[in-house]
């Protein structure tokens, strides 16, 4: 059986788009921290360690994510060689499969015409566009969820078991690739979805789901669990608990934080399917209810879950995108399109753009104005990085005006050619941020800091930060995987054994490896090293231990971090 139907107009076109506008940037700029680097770098010490089955950070197990997006990684890697091009090539080639599957799903469910919109307008939004762009792991894990939950409404309509095995399929792909929230979305929509149509179901073809989801998902854990026994899924399940109840890493947000992101972020089509979000069109096919509970059940979820981040509701923008492009049919078909929502689209795009276009000409030509009014010590430091502009930056965010307009004026008599002009100019204006923009935002963040970790990354040395969270040292220092010969290896050992009375850091508490990484520090800056050892702080979470200690030395210091160095002596 076919899952999907090739039709290569759609495949050439969204190939011709990633090629043109996504390909030729992703490469421009760093990897950025948290996120893009601590997925890049258990990619490459997979790759370094050889060990393919387990996900690491500074070659120690790291139970927050299972394997799946961190095997594409190593596969490019493998092809490309270890950098940001690499690390951003699956979700790049995403953008050529998730709009080809979409179009071919709404070619199904109504033609080609509604394929075509729905895709289009998908890859017109601010942040889809983006994330196809970077290093995480949330477009695949979104692409899993919905297919699962496609599969599991055709099941619905057919009870053909072949469906729900899909179904579970992509469920257990889901869990595989970020934890068992990707489930968690599938049952709680498919649920309300049963609940409100109260449609028919086999309790033999759910137990098949249920099979399918932990040949899947299983073999994974149970082999984490076989070789290192019960304290990775108990992390797991508390890191994912921890996520509901507190904000981990201080990612708190109001309530509202999703709805917002999610309406501005995946401008403009949030704005079409604003309408079909609260009620039902009347477009005749099931699955725009599913859609909706499925909007719905994402924004209420990650409205609860106490750490927010912008793309933990992500999986919101497929549906939206759907509610949307209903509406845009029916304009295709000949409604009237709502001059209250052509004007809207206008005045928002151009003030997204003019606002965007004024804080580039701002940052471009008036740093020093920045400096006055941001008080902040970090910024101010952050800032002395140097940036290279040509003078004519600020102009790339007129693409969003003028796509917005020609878009709407045209919707009416062209309504594909005016979501093509949009979607183009679209991936235009990210392609130019990220080749003359994005390059100077990044070495002001951190460009300092990422210069200095590849200047050392031939050396043999110990590297540690002290005062912040960072990933970007063990990637672009190229941290080795350390043995027995090795002063630090063996160090770790006899402070876990002499303070904690263990033999391995999966034994400890958090509150122990806080205490254990404390004792790291003291012997980096004290003990028997057989390595240099460098320090990196930020300048205003200056350290006194470092401060004080006599056989230290500041090697540099400038654009908000400071660098020590521990000679060998």
């Amino acid at each position: 059986m076919k899952i999907f139907r090739l039709n290569f107009k759609p495949i050439l076109f969204f190939l011709f788009y990633v090629c043109i506008l996504i390909l030729p940037t992703l490469g421009c700029f760093n990897l950025f921290d948290w996120d893009e680097i601590n997925f890049a770098e258990s990619s490459r010490e997979m790759l370094v360690s050889s060990n393919f089955s387990q996900v690491m950070i500074n070659f120690e197990p790291f139970h927050e994510k299972p394997p799946l997006f961190f095997w594409l990684q190593v596969l490019s890697m493998k092809i490309f060689g270890i950098g940001s091009f690499a690390a951003r090539f699956p979700n790049a080639l995403l953008c050529i499969i998730l709009p080809v599957v979409i179009y071919d799903i709404g070619r199904r469910l109504k033609n080609a015409t509604f394929g075509w919109i729905w895709s289009i307008i998908f890859i017109s939004g601010f942040l889809p566009n983006l994330y196809f762009r970077t290093g995480i792991i949330d477009p695949i894990f979104n692409l899993f969820i919905f297919l699962s939950i496609y599969f599991f409404y055709k099941y619905f309509n057919s009870l053909k078991l072949n469906n729900i095995l899909f179904s579970g399929l992509f469920s257990g792909l889901a869990i595989l690739t970020k934890g068992p929230v990707g489930l968690l979305i599938v049952l709680i929509t498919v649920l309300i979805y049963f609940v409100l149509l109260r449609k028919n179901i086999s309790l033999k073809h759910i137990l098949s789901f249920i099979i399918i989801v932990v040949l899947v998902s299983s073999p994974w854990y149970l082999l984490e669990l076989i070789n290192k026994g019960p304290w990775f899924i108990v992390e797991f399940i508390q890191y994912q608990l921890e996520l509901f109840s507190k904000p981990v890493a201080g990612h708190s947000q109001p309530l509202y934080y999703h709805f917002l992101v999610v309406l501005i972020g995946c401008f403009p089509f949030s704005f079409y399917g604003l309408k079909n979000s609260f009620r039902d069109s009347g477009f005749g096919i099931d699955f725009e209810k599913m859609m909706r509970i499925l909007l719905w059940v994402v924004l209420i979820l990650f409205t609860i879950v106490t750490t927010k981040i912008a793309h933990y509701s992500s999986m919101a923008y497929l549906p939206l995108s759907f509610l949307a492009s209903i509406e845009l049919f029916k304009i295709y078909n000949g409604k009237k399109f709502n001059s209250f929502l052509k004007y809207s689209l206008i005045i928002v795009g151009s003030f997204i753009g003019l606002i965007l276009m004024s804080a580039l000409f701002v940052i471009i030509n008036h740093k020093d104005l920045i400096l006055t009014i941001v008080k902040d010590s970090n910024t101010q430091y952050l800032l002395q990085n140097q940036m290279q502009w040509l003078g004519w930056e600020w102009l790339i965010p007129v693409l969003i005006i003028v796509g917005s307009l020609f878009s709407c004026l045209f919707l009416n008599s062209r309504l594909i050619p005016s979501l093509i002009l949009y979607s183009i100019a679209m991936g235009l204006n990210f392609s130019l941020l990220c080749k003359f923009v994005v390059p100077n935002i990044e070495n002001v963040i951190q460009g300092s800091a990422v210069s200095f970790y590849e200047d050392i990354s031939s050396e043999k040395k110990y590297l540690t930060t002290v005062g912040f969270k960072s990933y970007a040292h063990y990637f672009y220092s190229k941290i080795d995987l350390l043995d027995s010969k090795d002063s630090l290896y063996n160090a770790k050992k006899k402070i876990l054994k002499t303070n904690f009375n263990s033999l391995s850091l999966n034994e400890l508490s958090s509150e122990d490896k806080t205490r254990f990484n404390n004792y790291v520090l003291s012997w980096y800056i004290n003990g028997n090293i057989d390595r240099p050892v460098y320090f990196a702080t930020k300048k205003n979470k200056i350290n006194s231990q470092l401060e004080a200690a006599k056989n230290l030395i500041v090697i540099k210091d400038f654009g908000g971090f400071k660098f020590y160095k521990r000679e060998l002596k």
